[in-house]
């Protein structure tokens, strides 16, 4: 990828990949297979087709969604940690838990998660991100996978340049061509 110009479309993918991780509702979409992971590789691998004078090698593409994989989970963790530390993801997440409390008909099961939240009100703001950490890290590690799915898939859909043979040699109009002299 030396002769690739790939910093545009892994900062491009990068960018759909952290920030609509991370946009509340918009997010949803990570629940099927990490759609917006997925999204986000085929668009870097797609705009490095577009770029490309040369046909993209699949090993290509699984490299640009890395990148795109690395930028988003980068973006993704710089904005959750503000999140935890301020508690703000909390409410959502309390809404949540206490949702699925009231649809489940086990006991134990709303018991558990009413002892979870009574004990995630009391922690410090310290306590709520180290809490995070664990989660960040998987879900960091999820996304970088998915991207480079995302690249490889976007390269088996984009690049049509594949088995073709080269272009013709192009002779200056001015000389004649090879075998006239």
């Amino acid at each position: 990828m030396n002769d690739l110009d790939w910093k545009q479309p892994a900062l491009f993918g990068g960018l759909i990949v952290g920030f609509f991780s991370v946009i509340p509702i918009i997010s949803i979409a990570n629940c099927c297979f990490c759609a917006w992971a997925l999204i986000g590789g085929a668009v870097a691998s797609k705009m490095l087709v577009d770029k490309s004078p040369r046909i993209v090698k699949t090993s290509e593409g699984a490299q640009i969604g890395l990148f795109a994989g690395l930028i988003g989970a980068g973006i993704y963790v710089l904005v959750s940690l503000p999140l935890a530390f301020s508690g703000m993801a909390q409410g959502i997440t309390f809404k949540v838990l206490e949702a699925v409390a009231a649809r489940s008909s086990d006991p134990s099961l709303q018991e558990t998660i009413q002892k979870m939240i009574e004990a995630s009100v009391n922690q410090t703001a310290a306590q709520r991100v180290i809490a995070s950490l664990p989660f960040l890290l998987m879900f960091s590690v999820l996304l970088g996978g998915f991207t480079v799915l995302g690249g490889l898939l976007g390269i088996a859909l984009f690049e049509k340049r594949k088995g073709m043979a080269p272009p013709p040699p192009q002779y200056p109009t001015n000389y004649p061509p090879p075998g006239q002299v």
